[in-house]
C-alpha cells in the first residue's frame, strides 16, 4: 500500500468552523423556541445540503419551520464569518507545505456548497493548494455515501484506493471507508465510536500527525 495523493474535508479538518455550526444552533433554540438534541446535531455533521430540507421538516416536523431554520441559519453563519473570520485548525499550514514538497496532490471534498469553499479560503488568506474540488452542490448523493470521494480521485486520476481521506464527521469516515480510500479521522466536534474505529485506518489528534503517518505507510512500515 502507498499513498499518492490525500483527500482533505474542509469543516472541522482545515477550518473550525463546527463550533460556530453548534452556536448557531444554539441560537435557533432561542429564535425559533424549538429543542435541538445532540443526536441531530451530530448526524448532520458531513452532510450536503441535498435533501437537507427534508431532513430538517422531518425532524421539526414542519416543512416551512424546516425552511426558516435552514435559511436563518445559513444567513447567521455567513454574515459572521464575513464579519469576524474563522480560525485556520492547528496542522493544515504545516501539513500542506509537507504535502507540497512530498509531490502528493491534494483534492478538496467538502459537503459545504461552492460560495461557502471559496469564502472561507478568501476571508483567511489561506493557501488553496488543491489540483481538484468536489463540493457539496455538485452531487447527487451525500456523505455517507462515497460519491464524494471516487469524484476526487478520479479529479487526481489517482486510484482511490491509493488517496488518504482526512475526515472529522461519521458520515466522512463510512463514506471514505466505502470508497475503499485510506480513511483517516481527525476528531473535532465528536469523538470516534467503535463503529467509526472499525471503518477508520487510524485516529490522530491533530493534522499534525498524519505527516508521519504517511511517511510510514509509504516506507512500507
Amino acid at each position: 500500500m502507498k499513498i499518492n495523493a490525500v483527500i482533505f474535508d474542509m469543516d472541522g479538518v482545515i477550518f473550525d468552523t463546527e463550533k460556530l455550526a453548534k452556536e448557531s444552533w444554539h441560537l435557533v433554540e432561542k429564535e425559533f423556541g424549538v429543542p435541538v438534541g445532540e443526536d441531530f446535531m451530530t448526524m448532520l455533521l458531513g452532510m450536503s445540503h441535498t435533501g437537507i430540507l427534508d431532513v430538517y421538516a422531518k425532524y421539526f416536523g414542519d416543512y416551512e419551520l424546516g425552511c426558516k431554520i435552514y435559511n436563518w441559519r445559513k444567513a447567521f453563519m455567513t454574515d459572521t464569518i464575513e464579519q469576524n473570520g474563522v480560525p485556520v485548525k492547528q496542522g493544515v499550514r504545516e501539513l500542506f507545505a509537507y504535502l507540497k514538497e512530498a509531490g502528493l496532490p491534494m483534492a478538496l471534498a467538502t459537503s459545504s456548497y461552492r460560495p461557502n469553499y471559496e469564502r472561507l479560503f478568501r476571508v483567511t488568506g489561506l493557501e488553496n493548494p488543491f489540483s481538484a474540488v468536489v463540493t457539496g452542490d455538485t452531487l447527487e448523493h451525500s456523505k455517507p455515501d462515497p460519491e464524494i470521494f471516487l469524484r476526487a480521485a478520479r479529479g487526481l486520476n489517482v486510484p482511490i484506493k491509493e488517496c488518504l481521506i482526512i475526515e472529522d464527521s461519521y458520515n466522512g469516515i463510512f463514506g471514505g471507508s466505502a470508497a475503499g480510500a485510506v480513511t483517516v479521522m481527525v476528531p473535532d466536534m465528536v469523538q470516534p465510536t467503535p463503529e467509526v474505529r472499525a471503518k477508520a485506518y487510524a485516529i490522530c489528534d491533530s493534522l499534525l500527525d498524519i505527516i508521519p503517518l504517511i511517511k510510514k505507510i509509504n516506507q512500507g512500515k
